[in-house]
């Protein structure tokens, strides 16, 4: 009997249309893939931006606050007698023009320094500014009033020299009075922990006069109104403040930043610098709550009304710009924008 051998089948391939299903069913299931993959990627980038704005914001109102919070003269408690012997006749700068420790000034309005303009670090004018005047936190106690004559010059002796140096603007306070002025040298010929402040001199703005005691209206004379600032007067460095919204230089990350201009001593010399602490502010406006009052009014209100010293609150609107683009409703790319509200209250006129 002859066995007839199985013939093996036949392979066969995918068909055409097989192959074009196939490729269609991937092709959907990578777009939906690649669809899922770019929706992650913008939800974390507006996550991302999201955080920084409000990391961004809370670093702003921290900074703001430690300044707000002790305008004035804290150490010495709410002093309305306040001398100042800073400049000439002419009278002292405009960083140094005693306010009672708080002055703000609305959009569109000269603060004076800084000025308003398109430069690097000025002013953006639509913007609110705010200066604040004040003791820095590190004082020392007066010893004696040593009163000039003899060869000797207008100076105090105090418990320690050492947070000072020529050229620094300094306040000395007791609960009667107080006096801003230029220290023109310390330790003088040796004489350990004194502080001097003779008028005149290699400093600028200089003193008017060595006199620390009270004048109204002040006069600029070499020995002035001397004034006996006893033991446990306090002294400190003098600190002029201007928080405003400045530009930059960086269009291509949003180009306006949280500024903070302050005084340098240079060798003697005085003057403002401005230094850039936080990218991404593009709006700064405040509001002020008088003592009394029962809502918060503009800069211009407070200044009609002539209350700065009585200003008990301050409330800080900033709105944060992201420096990274996000991609809009429409598909377009954009800068997300939020704004933040922190209200601050004055360390001194709060009881």
């Amino acid at each position: 009997m002859t066995r007839v051998a199985k013939r093996p089948a036949r392979q066969r391939g995918m068909t055409l249309v097989e192959l074009m299903v196939g490729m269609t069913l991937g092709l959907f299931l990578i777009a939906g893939i690649g669809s899922v993959f770019v929706a992650t990627g913008n939800a974390d980038r507006t996550t991302q931006n999201l955080s920084r704005l409000q990391e961004g914001a809370r670093t702003a109102f921290s900074m703001m606050a430690r300044d707000i919070r002790e305008a004035g003269l804290n150490d010495c408690g709410r002093i309305d007698r306040v001398m100042n012997v800073l400049g000439g006749a002419g009278g002292p700068p405009a960083w140094a023009t005693w306010n009672g420790g708080l002055l703000g000034f609305d959009a569109g309005v000269s603060a004076g320094d800084p000025a308003s303009g398109a430069a690097v670090g000025q002013r953006v004018g639509t913007t609110d500014a705010l200066q604040i005047m004040k003791g820095s936190s590190r004082g020392v106690s007066v010893v004696q009033t040593l009163a000039p004559g003899g060869g000797q010059p207008a100076a105090m002796l105090v418990t320690d020299d050492g947070p000072f140096q020529p050229g620094d603007i300094a306040v000395v306070c007791d609960f009667s009075q107080a006096s801003i002025f230029q220290i023109t040298n310390t330790n003088p010929a040796g004489a350990n922990n004194r502080v001097v402040h003779n008028s005149g001199g290699s400093v600028s703005p200089g003193n008017c006069t060595m006199g620390l005691g009270w004048v109204q209206p002040r006069i600029c004379n070499p020995a002035g109104r001397p004034y006996n600032f006893s033991i446990n007067s306090t002294l400190l460095k003098f600190e002029s403040i201007v928080w405003y919204v400045g530009n930059n230089g960086r269009a291509a990350s949003g180009g306006t930043s949280l500024f903070r201009l302050r005084l340098n001593n240079a060798a003697g010399t005085v003057a403002t610098q401005a230094d850039e602490l936080l990218e991404g502010v593009s709006g700064l406006t405040m509001d002020y709550l008088v003592d009394g009052a029962a809502q918060y009014v503009n800069a211009a209100a407070v200044t009609a009304a002539g209350s700065w010293n009585d200003v008990i609150a301050v409330r800080i609107n900033l709105t944060m710009t992201s420096a990274v683009q996000d991609q809009n409703a429409t598909g377009g790319l954009e800068r997300m924008q939020r704004q933040f509200v922190h209200v601050v209250t004055l360390r001194n006129r709060v009881s």
